[in-house]
């Protein structure tokens, strides 16, 4: 795992990075690289950002009260929260709706600086929303949707998202050096420093500011903290000690909606049906400075993490990897793997242009060079090709981009997790 680990790290220039791995009862941790260029090493007990790898977290919370019976994924959203009863995509869906991002709410400009909820329904009730379809129909992620969760958590416990997530989740389970407090970076704590890649050299940055949207991306952790969460999926019996009361964790994993032809996406976890052969249940987190991966194997009891301190790497290559040797195999065995579709120029010309939303104005530009199709976000540009009439692969990430297409047979958006207009349609 250690030598797997080291190679990764270099190979894609992270400054630091820390890696767990879970199977037969054995738990292994490995921290490379530093928490800053000259600095501490990376341990274990490094706290990292996990980003979005947080939503797992609040779908777990929401679990835990529906096993008390004080609410059910199956409710109304207006039955928790009447202040949205006239919101499109909010108004008819159900709590199931908001932990799956299928409730149809678009992506919406990010309004970082709200830190109530209630200032949060005043922002929705305001802004016009075209909903995507019915609740359940599609799937776009939405952190403006999904951080509702928290406030529906609030009501339903009496206490503050955050502290019923700390009190009936991370105490019982031993987190110690987790928390939705930003701690300060550096040496004197083992806290990592965030850096982000501009013009080819690291810069170091904050945390960033989450406001409400720390529901879905505010926990700071550590691997070995994280090996303590995963088992809780893992291991029922230790579950059931751990959060009091007998949770279907299973029900987060059990009816995802289709996001591609490898996945789809439950409670607050994405579904893989055929890793190796076996079901992968993950989450992924991205922010500046961030770059993270959980997941497990439920059948096999294998879990891993990856936590690192560099934006835009491949946590999920890493994660892969370590499952890979938790299995026995290669890490570097492929177990997604996209058919190979050849387009002539013509073809590849109708995906190109720009692709924007509301929550991500500046977008991304999809351009026919060379050597076949590039995806362009900022200063970055990767490499595509295609795997369908209708679908590109990052070859980088591996993941894969579906296309919507109009009648005059030109591109009109696309989608990975999110809605991306083409030309800034729905700006």
């Amino acid at each position: 795992m250690a030598t797997f680990a080291d190679q990764e790290q270099q190979a894609q220039n992270i400054p630091g990075m820390a890696v767990a791995l879970l199977r037969e009862g054995e738990q292994a941790e490995y921290g490379c690289g530093r928490l800053e260029p000259g600095g501490q090493p990376v341990t274990a007990d490094t706290v990292f950002g996990t980003a979005s790898v947080t939503k797992s977290f609040t779908a777990l919370a929401i679990m835990i009260l529906q096993a008390e019976g004080k609410l059910s994924a199956g409710d109304r959203i207006v039955s928790h929260l009447p202040e949205l009863k006239d919101v499109p995509g909010i108004g008819l869906a159900q709590i199931r709706h908001l932990l799956s991002h299928t409730a149809g709410v678009p992506p919406l400009a990010r309004k970082e600086e709200l830190d109530r909820f209630e200032d949060h329904f005043d922002y929705l009730n305001r802004t016009e929303i075209e909903p995507l379809g019915r609740p359940g129909e599609k799937l776009s992620y939405s952190n403006d949707s999904f951080l509702l969760l928290g406030a529906i958590i609030g009501r339903a416990s009496g206490m503050d998202y955050r502290e019923f997530i700390r009190e009936r989740i991370l105490l019982p389970a031993g987190m110690k050096r987790t928390s939705f407090d930003p701690p300060a970076q550096g040496a004197s704590g083992n806290v990592a420093v965030q850096f982000v890649e501009e013009n080819e050299r690291m810069k170091a940055v904050d945390w960033p500011a989450l406001g409400n949207y720390a529901v879905g991306g505010g926990i700071r952790s550590t691997v070995r903290d994280l090996m303590n969460y995963l088992k809780l999926y893992i291991d029922g019996e230790y579950r059931e000690k751990v959060l009091g009361v007998r949770v279907e964790a299973e029900e987060m994993w059990k009816d995802p909606h289709p996001v591609n032809r490898h996945s789809g996406y439950g409670f607050g976890l994405s579904v893989s049906p055929d890793f190796h052969g076996r079901l992968i249940v993950h989450h992924g987190g991205s922010q500046p400075g961030v770059s993270s991966a959980i997941g497990f194997l439920p059948e096999e009891k294998i879990a891993a993490a990856v936590l690192t301190n560099r934006s835009d790497c491949s946590a999920d290559t890493v994660l892969h990897g370590l499952l890979n040797i938790g299995l026995g195999l290669d890490p570097a065995d492929e177990a997604f793997t996209e058919p190979e579709h050849e387009m002539d120029g013509k073809e590849l010309s109708a995906f190109e242009g720009i692709y924007r939303n509301d929550e991500n104005p500046e977008g991304f530009e999809i351009r026919i060079g060379g050597t076949g199709p590039e995806m362009i976000v900022g200063n970055v540009s990767d490499r595509l090709r295609a795997s369908g009439p209708k679908t590109l692969v990052n070859i980088r990430t591996n993941k894969t981009i579906e296309f919507e297409f109009g009648e005059d047979g030109k591109t009109t958006a696309f989608s990975g997790m999110r809605i991306y207009w083409k030309d800034a349609g729905k700006q």
